[in-house]
């Protein structure tokens, strides 16, 4: 590690330059995620294809988990990074063609490209933690840890609006070309970032052979120190509730507008950019939403929204529901993320980081095809289930934060793992 003494290692344009960064991939993650749920929608006509999209991409997260840490440890950040944000722009421009040409198997082709973002996109944020971690003065980390989240959503936020302008000229698989344009953008930002110092390598070959048994045997030393825990196991596997919330909505939304508006693209776009604004707003309080007396009521009340819209028709409602669940689900996160670093031991901070991901992953894996089903059978249903989920996980918020001695008050901002 360079030493944090020297204080001319990380220039000027470093920090506005990561942060563009994340807010330009914001922007094709908001465009490329409500795309894809139309699209699937549209070839299909059941939310159950993006539920199945959604649970790949869990899937693929939990298998190339082993793998992202070590092969970027063994690599320059930087050109993994880029080759991430190349690797990005061609696949997404092939799931652009398949939704232009839809040939026969679409939807499969469409699932396997889904897979393969999943795969570069979890590298891509390891090259992005590990370059930050390095290159990036101690003094100016907090600040930009504090930002990174708010990039994202006004960059998904932008996103949204993006695509709503973009179908009013084009066709969803054209829309997608954006996501491309982007992934193109980010590339070139990225390469030009400034190595402050070398970055330590390992041979790849022997670090990816090893990886697997290695993390096993990390978790599992993990999860032995731990076991009398109650809060870390709880924070852990609670870390997946907010990650499983908005792949819900993300699901939903289209066969709501469906039903409620007309099938109207400009309308999805909308719906999510009231749940992003709800999470931009949420990042303005934190002082007052960073308690652990709070974690559950921030859990029932995702549960609470997802209840009303299932059962409510009326525009205005969808609204406020939407934007009472973006504060939550962010307030939530935040607490969840902060809480989970301050418990790990200083040796154990990207150990903590990757069972976090494990957890998102299996959770996402195992209650999305659940979701799904639900919503085949009607959107209400689908709403209902994602409420039943969110309760589960406000039961385990309430035991896990009122376990006597284990509640910590977070006191530090959320790190680059946040921009997940």
């Amino acid at each position: 590690m360079p030493s944090d003494r020297v204080p001319d290692r990380a220039p000027d344009r470093t920090v506005p330059t990561l942060l563009a960064s994340i807010a330009l991939l914001g922007i094709g993650m908001g465009v490329y995620l409500l795309a894809l749920g139309q699209l699937l929608y549209q070839l299909t006509g059941s939310p159950q294809a993006f539920a199945l999209a959604l649970t790949l991409q869990g899937a693929a997260a939990v298998c190339v988990l082993p793998f992202s840490g070590p092969l970027v440890d063994a690599l320059d950040s930087r050109h993994v990074h880029t080759a991430c944000s190349l690797a990005r722009a061609v696949t997404v421009a092939g799931l652009a063609l398949t939704g232009l040409t839809r040939p026969p198997g679409a939807v499969a082709l469409i699932a396997a490209g889904v897979v393969l973002l999943a795969f570069v996109d979890n590298v891509q944020r390891a090259a992005l933690f590990k370059y930050t971690a390095l290159h990036v003065e101690p003094a100016r980390r907090a600040r930009l840890n504090s930002l990174i989240n708010v990039a994202v959503q006004v960059g998904a936020l932008t996103g949204m609006a993006l695509l709503g302008l973009l179908l009013l000229r084009t066709s969803l698989a054209g829309a997608l070309l954006a996501d491309t344009a982007v992934a193109l953008a980010v590339a070139a930002l990225v390469r030009s970032l400034p190595a402050t110092a070398p970055e330590p390598r390992g041979p790849a070959a022997g670090v990816l052979r090893t990886a697997l048994p290695l993390a096993l045997h990390d978790w599992r030393a993990m999860f032995h120190r731990y076991r009398g825990d109650l809060t870390v196991l709880g924070v852990i596997v609670l870390c997946a509730a907010d990650f499983v919330f908005q792949s819900c909505v993300s699901t939903l939304v289209v066969p709501l507008v469906a039903e409620h508006y007309g099938g109207r693209g400009q309308y999805v776009s909308l719906l999510e950019a009231v749940f992003a604004l709800g999470m931009i707003a949420s990042s303005f309080f934190t002082r007052y939403t960073q308690r652990a007396a709070l974690l559950p009521f921030w859990c029932a009340l995702q549960a609470a929204a997802a209840l009303v819209l299932g059962l409510s028709a009326a525009p205005a409602v969808h609204l406020a529901a939407l934007l009472a669940a973006g504060f939550a689900n962010l307030s939530a996160l935040t607490w969840l993320l902060t809480s989970l670093q301050n418990r790990a031991g200083e040796g154990e901070k990207a150990k903590m980081a990757s069972l976090r991901m494990l957890s998102i992953g299996v959770a996402t894996t195992a209650l999305m095809p659940l979701v799904g089903h639900f919503a085949g059978v009607s959107l209400t249903a689908g709403f209902l289930a994602t409420a039943a989920v969110m309760l589960a996980f406000t039961v385990l918020a309430a035991a896990t934060t009122t376990t006597p001695g284990h509640a910590p008050e977070p006191t530090r901002a959320p790190t680059p793992e946040a921009a997940r």
